[in-house]
């Protein structure tokens, strides 16, 4: 999903992280009644959560590609069939399934503007929280063409940082949201700081990097061929499978090595004019 800059959004989020359960139970409600959305009243009720909650649980079926809204109608795509369905992982327990939506909201320029930003063009690795907003100013400033207020932004930062915290890093009343497990953000609580490196993340599955560059590869033409270094930081305003899951080189091509493995025939590297392809 390429930027464009006429189509973002902020701070749809209700100031509420994604939460376990959440995903689940607005497919399921959805089964139930696919025009459940359109009804806050009866989807309290059906959800057991507020009605600023429930646009929140709409948002976050959204932004991660579950569910498709046409007309007040909710469909779920296939891919929130397979993952959320009863032979899925509606409980979120495999971690791919995490890393996995992780990507789909982080590469939804449409829908999860903030997350497309800061996984894919916020570089610093250590950060404060100010630091992280005067960033995402300055992009829908200087690069988007917009101005959104300081609240919403501010808003979206500390929204991020606590959907990405693990559990342990936090005050006990924040309460833990499942992408927190990937250990992408963590906090120095002593010295009000964060930090998002790139490691080599040896446990990251196999299948969620085959799942980001078959998408990615999806919008190219035949027969594609990517620089490394493009999945790696990207710059075609397109997220990158190395930035997003915050790989460093050796760590992307060490899982690459892991999916071509895997799955004989579907990738394979080439060095064109001292440029290498993917």
């Amino acid at each position: 999903m390429k930027l464009d800059p006429k189509q973002t959004a902020f701070g749809r989020h209700e100031t509420f992280p994604l939460r376990y359960a959440w995903l689940t139970k607005g497919f399921e409600a959805l089964q139930a009644l696919p025009n459940i959305f359109s009804q806050p009243d009866r989807a309290m009720v059906l959800l057991g959560v507020g009605r600023n909650m429930v646009s929140a649980i709409q948002y976050w079926l959204q932004a991660a590609r579950l569910i498709e809204f046409t007309e007040g109608q909710g469909v779920p795509t296939d891919l929130c069939e397979m993952l959320l369905g009863a032979d899925g992982d509606p409980y979120l327990e495999d971690e791919a399934t995490l890393w996995m939506l992780h990507w789909l909201i982080a590469s939804n320029t449409e829908l999860a503007t903030e997350f497309f930003w800061f996984f894919n063009r916020f570089a610093m690795p250590r950060f404060q929280e100010p630091e992280v907003r005067a960033g995402m100013t300055d992009f829908t400033v200087q690069e988007l063409g917009i101005e959104r207020s300081q609240s919403t932004l501010k808003s979206d930062v500390n929204n991020l940082l606590r959907m990405y915290t693990p559990a342990s890093d936090k005050d006990e009343d924040h309460l833990d949201s499942p992408l927190g497990q990937l250990r992408l953000i963590e906090s120095d609580t002593k010295a009000h700081s964060y930090r998002s490196l790139r490691t080599t993340r040896p446990f990251l599955p196999a299948v969620a990097l085959h799942f980001a560059l078959a998408e990615r590869f999806a919008d190219e033409p035949e027969p594609p061929a990517l620089p490394v270094r493009l999945m790696l930081y990207g710059g075609d305003d397109r997220a990158a499978p190395g930035a997003v899951f915050r790989l460093s080189e050796e760590g992307l091509m060490a899982s690459f090595a892991r999916v071509m493995e895997r799955w004989p025939g579907h990738y394979e590297l080439r060095d064109t004019a001292g440029v290498h392809q993917i």
